[in-house]
């Protein structure tokens, strides 16, 4: 709060309004900043007040985009989509990248937007919790925090003509937050607080130095310049389902050090325990997963079979990307295996390994020269340091 005290006159728009763009994303269906944009609010203050909050169909905005926009080749492929849109447009792995294209493409639309608010569907699920039952009523349904999940299977498969299950709760819960008192909207500041500190809440804001604020305090999704050994794995479900209901990862990290070289193994193994409801495809709740990873390394890190992989050196970064499917009701694993020329300095070892935004967490195990030195459940940015 002291951060931001003396920026809050322009966030709250006294001298001009503000409109902030609210993605909400179903980590279900996994993408690179937490889940698949199903809707999206506005929030617009006016004065210092909220002037208005509103709903809207991801479908509709991109039925307002003209012209060719060309997608990254990996939507192009499976999705099999010749132009890239709004509900897609969270792609990138540094979300200070995709929150400014998520704003261009709402842009196109002839309405501009000061920042982009990411939250999922896990969030909601803790909002619902703490504030009880809601009406959504363009669903005519009472959503709690027990029936959520079966809610958003069912209108996943069906009723696919209506606006967003997800985006009818957000608008509900919005409504409860107005009314309540100060105190429990202290605690609700807390409780989204937790989850900024977590990554499960990123933020994107168009004045450079409010997004400054934002990315030095870790809420704002960037790559960061972290000086040590760095692992960010990033995951993309374009099978066009909800498989990541039942989807889990282990990861292991087996490196072999010595004076002048570090050579390393990362290997990702994937639980699929979702299964076809019958025997015709498509399946939107569980089916296979079809999952475009990418691994966020050292830009140094020199990657061995690189031919088998699309990669990307971006700044302090080397982005690796491949594909795996994990069947239904089967498992699969992949091994990435690189080295680094570097000095081991007196201090160490040190790594920062990253949760992608939409996962809640997953167990990870750091070998050091045959030895287990790190065993433990990454539920958020964690760094590791091992000494010489």
């Amino acid at each position: 709060g002291q951060t931001f005290i003396t920026l809050l006159p322009d966030l709250l728009g006294f001298e001009d309004k503000r409109v902030y763009l609210i993605l909400f994303q179903n980590n279900m269906e996994l993408r690179p900043t937490g889940g698949f944009i199903g809707s999206y609010g506005l929030v617009t203050f006016e004065k210092g007040s909220l002037a208005s909050f509103d709903v809207f169909d991801v479908y509709s905005a991109d039925g307002q985009l003209k012209g060719h926009i060309e997608p990254p080749p990996p939507i192009r492929k499976y999705l099999e989509q010749p132009n890239w849109y709004l509900r897609d447009s969270n792609w990138d792995v540094d979300f200070s990248v995709a929150g400014e294209q998520v704003a261009w493409f709402f842009e196109q639309g002839g309405e501009k937007a000061d920042g982009v608010i990411a939250i999922n569907l896990s969030f909601v699920n803790s909002l619902l919790g703490y504030l009880g039952e809601v009406k959504t009523v363009t669903y005519d349904e009472r959503v709690t925090a027990q029936n959520l999940a079966n809610l958003a299977q069912t209108y996943s498969e069906v009723n696919k003509e209506k606006r967003d299950f997800l985006g009818a709760v957000g608008a509900a819960l919005f409504e409860r937050i107005k009314a309540i008192n100060l105190i429990d909207l202290i605690k609700l500041i807390n409780l989204t607080y937790q989850e900024l500190q977590k990554g499960q809440i990123l933020v994107w804001m168009r004045d450079k130095d409010v997004e400054k604020e934002i990315l030095e305090k870790g809420w704002g999704g960037g790559l960061g310049n972290y000086g040590g050994d760095y692992l960010y794995i990033v995951e993309s479900n374009l099978g066009a389902n909800k498989a990541n209901c039942c989807v889990e990862r282990m990861i292991t990290q087996d490196l072999q050090l010595d004076e002048h070289m570090i050579r390393e193994k990362v290997t990702i193994q994937w639980k699929n325990s979702g299964q076809f409801e019958n025997p015709k495809p498509p399946v939107f709740w569980g089916g296979n997963y079809i999952n475009y990873v990418r691994v966020v390394l050292p830009a140094a890190a020199q990657i061995k079979d690189a031919e088998k992989y699309d990669i990307e050196t971006r700044g302090r970064f080397k982005i690796v990307g491949f594909w795996v499917t994990v069947p239904a009701g089967g498992s699969a694993v992949a091994e990435l295996s690189y080295e680094e020329i570097k000095i081991l300095r007196d201090e160490g070892y040190q790594i920062l390994v990253r949760r992608q935004p939409g996962i809640e967490s997953f167990p990870y195990k750091l070998v050091v020269n045959g030895k287990v030195v790190v065993s433990d459940t990454i539920d958020r940015d964690k760094e590791f340091k091992i000494s010489n």
